[in-house]
């Protein structure tokens, strides 16, 4: 399953580099750092409470981002 995990990492990596847009790159920089929170520091398994205060405050920092990013 980390292959898996791994594999889809570097996908999308590489969609990131390719869009060439700031917004389409924070989202999947987000969806990225999900990704690595859930299966890597097993967050799956964790308290919900911690999962989600992880969850929230990676939500945060890409929206905050991304109004520093401008349009």
């Amino acid at each position: 399953m980390r292959f898996v995990t791994w594999l889809l990492l570097v996908g999308l990596a590489i969609g990131a580099v390719v869009s060439g847009n700031i917004a389409v790159a924070l989202a999947i920089a987000g969806t990225k750092t999900l990704l690595v929170g859930a299966q890597y520091m097993e967050l799956r398994w964790a308290h919900r409470a911690h999962a989600a205060g992880f969850a929230f405050g990676v939500i945060a920092l890409v929206l905050v981002l991304r109004l520093i990013a401008g349009p």
